[in-house]
């Protein structure tokens, strides 16, 4: 035989020797790993001895066998993490066991050959960082965030390979220590928000740490001044927000291209220099005030920015002009200022501002025109602040793209111009709690995108037109507190996607249509998700004897207390009211065929309320208060499982109550006073938990809570008082009322 020849085959021998004992050593130490975790779903139940490890779950090999990766994430294991037992296996570079319930970790003096380590959401709380730093040097990518670690001493270097660090969602203490970034060359990602440090940042960390292009440190308590920034020439993304810094100042920011500094105590100048690769900048909720260009060392926006993209600076104390957007700016927030000027060149030729929000300022007169230029607007919302005048009849060839149209809470006058149908991308208009006059014009019915119209409170007049049943996207109509006169029209039933209906407080007259009631069952395929992104959802302590319905409570979001009252239409109804969380949007699902909220009240209604009102399945509130209505209550009524306020008082209804009523369950406030209603309460542990308010005016009927009916006993008796009510609703909060509006759950309540 050749001998080279053999001597490749004795090489090949050795070789398949060396790593059949390899392979058996790290089938050990992975057997050793799974008896040392609990496992209660078996999910490594097919990590056996003598079958292949490169099989396993989760184990990934090299295209000789060796192992290089386990990846066992959210697979319910929990107790001891062994790291121990498996570091020391010579090419494992990635392991990854995030999403599971490990409380406790278990680390030798052995060194290992981790590249990327990732133990997220999980249970860890004791403190093991510098071990991990000390034995696993090699590691460039590491990740604990979402554990509940509490204390990091951090006294060891993050160390010269590190590229990314995230310590993000756990509750470490204390502040953070210079030593940790003696040495960070190469780290690119460090994110240590969502804790509770306190104190200053390093100025260390920018000048040690020259390859850093993310930096997150939000929702901490850090205080202080924010110094060395100018050494960091790398920086892309910079988030402080959600702390207590005072003072911030930029006079270096080559690659800067998002910076959030929103809810700190921050004031004064920020902008020193240009910032010329800044896209995005948020300034909201601090302390800033004054004129805008103050910030910026009073130079124009366009001057400092030239990238510009999203510009938010709402919830501060700015005064004076609006100023002049830099051309590349797409979304303008300026929201809850105190800003009192318009400005005819806010947006310059070639403007691409797409979204311009200036809720609650103090614009007043006909500022609306100064928006006229910017052509590429989206979105337009300048809610709750004293525009005057007549809508512009030329807004919409000057603004044809506008999606949604925003302008509650002002003095406009005049009527709708009929020109609004030039806005044919219109999906919301809101111009609610104005002084609105004249008739809904028919050419309204050309928005066939529209989904939100909400024209109350004003002092619209006429009919409400047959037309606006072919807007067939049409999901939410509110023209509560008008003047608005004749019957619903018959051509709203082509409304198929109508899933809030308010009229309430109008001259309407008529019967109610059966056809409101109407219900299809839908089918699994059909099921669709309807979001509100523009609607305030408020809840309030309903006391009857002063709000005489839900819908007339308007707490307002986004308005300092000292000015609430101020509001013509905000003295109805003083109560405290419930913000929903930020970026709340009211999400509604499988609501193809079935109404959500249907107000009718405080009309002049006549007629029977129609059986078919039962089959509305999604209904959530049902007002049809202070009508002419006659006729019993349908029993169909019990059939609204999910129904959770039910008025029907100061009508004439009469005969009994239907005990069907005692089915739903879910109701929180029942009020069916002053009418001509007949015999005993129905014997309901939920009905009996309504006070004497809501049964009272009715000379004909008896039982608890009223007067027992002669010779009966009431088994309700005793248990419940109207002292133990308090006026009939007790603490009971509703969801109530959706008033378009807001866009978010924030608000500028100086409190």
């Amino acid at each position: 035989m050749d001998p080279w020849r053999l001597l490749a085959l004795v090489l090949l021998a050795v070789t398949i020797v060396f790593h059949a004992s390899a392979e058996d050593s790290e089938v050990e130490a992975l057997l050793s790993f799974k008896l040392s975790v609990d496992d209660p779903l078996g999910a490594l139940n097919n990590w056996k001895a003598g079958t292949n490890v490169c099989h396993w779950i989760g184990v990934s090999c090299s295209s000789v066998g060796r192992i290089t990766g386990i990846q066992i994430d959210s697979l319910s294991l929990s107790g001891l993490f062994p790291l121990s037992t498996i570091q020391a296996l010579p090419q494992l570079r990635n392991l990854s066991a995030s999403g599971n319930n490990f409380t406790e970790i278990n680390i030798s003096p052995q060194k290992c050959s981790l590249e990327f380590l990732n133990l997220s959401s999980n249970d860890f709380t004791s403190h093991f960082l510098d071990i991990l730093l000390v034995t696993c040097k090699g590691i460039r990518h590491l990740n604990l965030s979402h554990n509940k670690l509490r204390e990091i001493s951090l006294k060891g270097s993050i160390g010269h390979v590190m590229v990314s660090v995230d310590l993000s969602h756990n509750r470490i203490s204390g502040s953070i220590p210079a030593s940790f970034f003696a040495s960070c060359k190469s780290l690119r990602f460090l994110d240590i928000s969502s804790n509770q440090l306190v104190g200053g940042v390093p100025e260390d960390m920018f000048i040690n740490c020259r390859s850093l292009q993310e930096l997150s440190l939000s929702s901490n308590n850090l205080t202080g001044e924010l110094s060395g920034l100018r050494s960091s020439t790398s920086l892309q993304k910079l988030n402080l927000s959600t702390n207590f810094f005072t003072t911030f100042q930029i006079d270096h920011c080559p690659s800067l291209e998002e910076l959030d500094l929103s809810f700190n105590n921050i004031s004064g100048t920020v902008f020193r220099k240009d910032c010329a690769a800044l896209k995005m900048l948020n300034l909201s909720d601090n302390h800033l005030s004054g004129p805008f260009l103050s910030v910026f060392a009073n130079r124009s926006l366009a001057t400092v920015f030239k990238s510009l993209q999203v510009l938010q600076a709402d919830h501060n104390n700015f005064i004076g002009e609006l100023p002049t957007v830099p051309p590349s700016l797409k979304v303008l927030d300026l929201s809850c200022n105190l800003f009192n000027t318009g400005n005819p060149s806010i947006c310059p030729a070639r403007s691409s501002l797409k979204s311009l929000l200036l809720i609650y300022n103090r614009l007043h007169g006909r500022v609306l025109n100064s928006a006229m230029n910017c052509g590429n607007l989206e979105m337009l919302d300048m809610s709750i602040n004293s525009l005057a005048g007549p809508i512009p009849v030329d807004m919409c060839s000057r603004l044809p793209k506008l999606q949604h149209l925003l302008l509650w809470g002002n003095n406009l006058e005049g009527s709708i111009p009929a020109t609004i149908s030039n806005c044919s991308e219109l999906v919301t208009l809101n111009l609610s709690f104005n002084n609105i006059t004249g008739v809904i014009p028919q050419q309204i019915s050309r928005l066939k995108k529209l989904s939100l119209l909400f024209l109350s409170n004003n002092m619209i007049s006429g009919a409400i037109p047959a037309s606006i049943g072919s807007m067939l996207s049409l999901r939410s109509l509110l023209l509560s507190h008008n003047k608005l006169q004749g019957g619903l029209p018959s051509e709203l039933r082509n409304s198929n996607v109508l899933v809030l209906l308010l009229v309430n407080d109008n001259q309407l007259t008529g019967q109610i249509p059966s056809w409101i009631g109407r219900s299809s069952v839908v089918e699994e395929d059909e099921i669709t998700e309807i979001t509100f992104p523009f609607l305030m959802v408020f809840a309030i302590n309903i006391e009857a004897s002063i709000c005489k319905a839900y819908e007339e409570v308007f707490i307002l979001q986004g308005i300092r207390l000292d000015d609430f009252e101020q509001l013509p239409f905000a003295t109805r109804c003083r109560r405290w009211f419930f913000l929903a969380p930020p970026g709340f949007n009211l999400t509604i699902y499988n609501l193809v065929n079935s109404p959500l909220a249907i107000d009718l009240s405080h009309n002049s209604f006549t007629g029977t309320i129609p059986e078919e009102f039962g089959g509305m399945q999604d209904l959530n509130v049902l007002n049809l208060a202070h009508n002419l209505l006659t006729g019993a209550i349908p029993s169909t009524i019990g059939n609204l499982k999910n129904l959770e306020w039910l008025d029907l008082s100061q009508n004439w209804l009469e005969s009994h109550i239907p005990d069907s009523l005692g089915n739903l369950t879910f109701l929180k406030y029942l009020n069916i006073s002053n009418n001509k209603l007949l015999g005993r309460v129905p014997q309901s542990a939920q009905l009996a938990l309504f006070p004497v308010s809501s049964y009272e005016g009715n000379p004909g009927l008896c039982g608890f809570p009223l007067a027992e009916c002669a010779g009966l006993h009431n088994p309700f008796h005793g248990d419940h008082t109207d002292e133990d009510s308090d006026d009939g609703h007790g603490d009971e909060t509703i969801l109530a009322a959706i008033v378009g509006g807001v866009r978010d759950g924030r608000h500028c309540l100086n409190v």
